[in-house]
Protein backbone atom coordinates (compact mmCIF):
# COMPACT_ATOMS: atom_id res chain seq x y z
CA UNK A 1 0.00 0.00 0.00
CA UNK A 2 0.81 3.43 -0.82
CA UNK A 3 0.00 6.91 -1.13
CA UNK A 4 -0.63 7.53 -5.18
CA UNK A 5 -1.86 11.27 -5.14
CA UNK A 6 -4.15 13.97 -4.96
CA UNK A 7 -7.06 15.23 -7.17
CA UNK A 8 -8.04 18.67 -6.98
CA UNK A 9 -11.95 18.62 -6.83
CA UNK A 10 -14.51 21.70 -7.03
CA UNK A 11 -16.05 20.91 -3.98
CA UNK A 12 -13.49 18.01 -2.06
CA UNK A 13 -10.38 16.78 -2.96
CA UNK A 14 -9.75 13.33 -3.31
CA UNK A 15 -6.75 11.77 -1.68
CA UNK A 16 -5.92 8.33 -3.35
CA UNK A 17 -3.63 5.07 -2.90
CA UNK A 18 -2.74 2.32 -4.77
CA UNK A 19 -2.03 -1.43 -3.43
CA UNK A 20 -2.54 -5.04 -4.30
CA UNK A 21 -5.49 -6.64 -2.39
CA UNK A 22 -7.84 -9.13 -2.67
CA UNK A 23 -9.73 -7.61 0.09
CA UNK A 24 -10.41 -4.42 -2.27
CA UNK A 25 -13.02 -6.79 -4.38
CA UNK A 26 -15.25 -7.68 -1.73
CA UNK A 27 -15.56 -3.58 -0.86
CA UNK A 28 -15.76 -2.54 -4.40
CA UNK A 29 -18.87 -4.40 -5.82
CA UNK A 30 -20.16 -4.96 -2.08
CA UNK A 31 -20.19 -8.33 -1.82
CA UNK A 32 -22.03 -9.29 -5.11
CA UNK A 33 -20.09 -11.84 -7.90
CA UNK A 34 -16.90 -11.35 -8.71
CA UNK A 35 -17.15 -8.90 -12.15
CA UNK A 36 -13.75 -11.36 -13.35
CA UNK A 37 -15.17 -14.53 -12.93
CA UNK A 38 -18.04 -13.32 -15.29
CA UNK A 39 -15.30 -12.16 -17.61
CA UNK A 40 -15.96 -8.33 -17.69
CA UNK A 41 -12.43 -7.17 -16.78
CA UNK A 42 -9.14 -8.57 -16.41
CA UNK A 43 -8.54 -10.66 -13.42
CA UNK A 44 -7.16 -8.88 -10.22
CA UNK A 45 -4.02 -8.52 -10.24
CA UNK A 46 -3.47 -8.48 -14.10
CA UNK A 47 -2.83 -6.12 -17.15
CA UNK A 48 -4.80 -2.50 -16.10
CA UNK A 49 -6.01 -4.21 -12.51
CA UNK A 50 -3.03 -5.17 -11.52
CA UNK A 51 -3.14 -2.64 -9.00
CA UNK A 52 -6.27 -1.87 -7.07
CA UNK A 53 -6.89 1.96 -5.52
CA UNK A 54 -8.65 3.06 -2.34
CA UNK A 55 -10.03 6.95 -2.13
CA UNK A 56 -11.49 9.51 0.84
CA UNK A 57 -11.93 13.09 0.75
CA UNK A 58 -10.74 13.08 4.35
CA UNK A 59 -7.67 11.03 5.39
CA UNK A 60 -8.07 11.53 9.24
CA UNK A 61 -11.56 10.00 8.98
CA UNK A 62 -9.99 6.62 7.87
CA UNK A 63 -13.03 6.11 5.35
CA UNK A 64 -11.34 4.93 2.38
CA UNK A 65 -13.32 3.27 -0.41
CA UNK A 66 -12.17 0.45 -2.86
CA UNK A 67 -12.87 1.96 -6.45
CA UNK A 68 -13.97 -1.06 -8.71
CA UNK A 69 -11.83 -2.87 -11.37
CA UNK A 70 -11.38 -1.45 -14.14
CA UNK A 71 -12.75 -2.54 -18.35
CA UNK A 72 -10.48 -1.88 -21.16
CA UNK A 73 -14.18 -0.05 -22.67
CA UNK A 74 -13.99 2.12 -19.67
CA UNK A 75 -10.61 3.27 -19.82
CA UNK A 76 -10.69 4.11 -23.54
CA UNK A 77 -14.21 6.20 -22.94
CA UNK A 78 -12.13 7.75 -19.76
CA UNK A 79 -9.19 8.78 -21.96
CA UNK A 80 -11.56 10.81 -24.47
CA UNK A 81 -13.49 12.83 -21.63
CA UNK A 82 -12.75 15.94 -20.30
CA UNK A 83 -14.30 16.85 -17.02
CA UNK A 84 -13.79 18.80 -13.94
CA UNK A 85 -13.97 15.93 -10.91
CA UNK A 86 -16.26 17.90 -7.83
CA UNK A 87 -14.88 15.29 -4.76
CA UNK A 88 -18.08 13.12 -4.71
CA UNK A 89 -18.36 9.59 -6.09
CA UNK A 90 -21.52 9.82 -6.72
CA UNK A 91 -21.50 12.43 -9.13
CA UNK A 92 -22.55 11.82 -13.02
CA UNK A 93 -20.32 12.71 -15.45
CA UNK A 94 -21.16 15.27 -18.25
CA UNK A 95 -18.94 15.29 -20.93
CA UNK A 96 -18.96 14.53 -24.50
CA UNK A 97 -18.65 11.64 -25.53
CA UNK A 98 -21.04 10.72 -22.78
CA UNK A 99 -19.71 8.38 -20.28
CA UNK A 100 -22.14 6.39 -18.21
CA UNK A 101 -20.09 6.47 -15.09
CA UNK A 102 -19.94 8.28 -12.00
CA UNK A 103 -16.56 9.90 -10.66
Amino acid sequence: MRFWGKIRGTQADYFIAEGTSDAAAANADGGEEDPAARGDVEPRGEGINVYSYWVTNCPEQKNWVALPDLKPEDLEAARGARAQFTGNLNQKIYTNPFFFKTE
